[in-house]
């Protein structure tokens, strides 16, 4: 199993500079503090590869934007916005950075001066973990949905027994004019609220197959899992319009996945029941997704023609402290074996819930400790750095 060789309860920093001062400021700056050695990324490639995966992952980006290139715009994006987890520093001169809504969330070292590189790792510390916690207005949510501010980020998914990238998961980020890109937990449940989660589920396919199609995506015998919430599962143009799209766009059926999410009890089973079949006799994947002690009617779920089940990751994280958690992992993964579905863990944050999810005989892993959600421009970057790890532990223990 791959992991990256960082320092736990340390900040994780990445250097992306091509200047000797800045490189030997940083350096030194940091061996006075005691940190250990920073991660110096000799080119923006390697620097978006070691923020794509890892834990405990990146908490800075020093970055001077000279040294970026062609793909200044995706490390801003992958680090600047509020939700981000990831403070990035510019250093140097600021004038090339793209226009970005989280640009005030950005730090500025126009030159080295003494004590810097502690201020910017302990300025700010309390309101980088706070976050953003307001949501946005129902205007703000129609507004990002007709002006195509819906973004896509694919975290990987990998197979327990041989670390093999086998899948993406699509998720949804919401670009806001000033607080940055949000998470969905700030505006998903809302949209949802409002009636607008159909046109949210297409926002997101499209931009989704968009990115396949470009061949960014399509080139590395994945799946895609794309969540549908159960009410738009169940409305009847909805696998229509999907398969539309998915035939204008090139993909294979059987390299997508549905994942069926739904916090209420599910009313209307013979109706999920014919949209299972009618998708299943295409080809699709289906998922039932965040399975956990709060999920109602999952058996009922059980014993339709779904093909794989996820485990929410409240339950794994808290699996190897909570006895109720563990139990109830042990009989779900025992009741999916007898379905013959896949069992997928998310939150797979570091070794010791990898171990633990393999002892329980789960398949699949998705978390931190594979990668972070990914723009599209940083998935061949890691899925490269993962692959030409696994190969060279693999030789090793030959």
């Amino acid at each position: 199993m791959p992991h990256a060789d960082r320092i736990a309860g340390k900040p994780n920093i990445v250097l992306l500079s091509g200047s000797a001062d800045w490189m030997h400021d940083v350096c030194d700056q940091a061996l006075e503090l005691g940190l250990g050695p920073i991660h110096t990324a000799s080119t923006p490639q390697e620097a978006m590869t070691l923020l794509a995966g890892g834990f405990p992952p990146v908490s800075h980006l020093l970055l001077q934007p000279t040294s970026a290139g062609d793909l200044l715009p995706e490390l801003v994006d992958m680090t600047a916005g509020q939700s981000a987890g990831i403070a990035l520093v510019v250093l140097g001169e600021p004038a090339p950075l793209p226009d970005h809504p989280s640009a005030g969330a950005m730090t500025f070292v126009p030159t080295p001066t003494q004590g810097w590189l502690e201020r910017v790792l302990t300025d700010g510390v309390a309101d980088r973990k706070r976050g953003v916690t307001d949501r946005p207005s129902l205007q703000e949510l129609k507004d990002a949905l007709a002006d195509s501010r819906i973004q896509t980020r694919y975290q990987p998914i990998v197979r327990l027994d041989n670390g093999q990238p086998i899948g993406l998961e699509v998720l949804a980020r919401m670009e806001h004019p000033t607080r940055g890109i949000l998470q969905p937990d700030l505006f998903v449940p809302r949209i949802e609220e409002a009636g607008l989660a159909w046109p949210l589920t297409q926002a997101v396919i499209l931009r989704a197959f968009a990115d396949w199609a470009g061949g960014r995506l399509g080139s590395f015998g994945l799946t895609m899992a794309l969540n549908f919430p159960l009410d738009v599962l169940l409305i009847p143009e909805a696998v229509t319009w999907l398969e539309a799209q998915r035939v204008a766009a090139g993909l294979p059926a059987d390299r997508l996945m549905i994942e069926l999410t739904e916090s209420r009890p599910v009313s209307q089973l013979e109706r999920l029941s014919h949209a299972v079949a009618t998708l299943r006799s295409i080809g699709y994947g289906l998922a039932i997704d965040d399975v956990g002690p709060g999920l109602r009617d999952h058996q009922a779920l059980l014993d339709l023609r779904f093909t794989a089940l996820k485990l929410d990751k409240d339950l794994v994280r808290d699996s190897g402290s909570d006895p109720a958690a563990h139990d109830f992992l042990v009989a779900t993964v025992a009741a999916a074996r007898a379905a013959k579905l896949a069992i997928i863990a998310e939150g797979v944050e570091d070794a010791a819930i990898w171990q633990r999810m393999q002892a329980l005989g789960v398949d699949q892993a998705q978390g931190f400790l594979v990668a972070r959600p990914l723009p599209a421009a940083a998935v061949p970057l890691w899925h490269q750095d993962w692959c030409s790890r696994l190969t060279q532990e693999a030789s090793a223990s030959s």
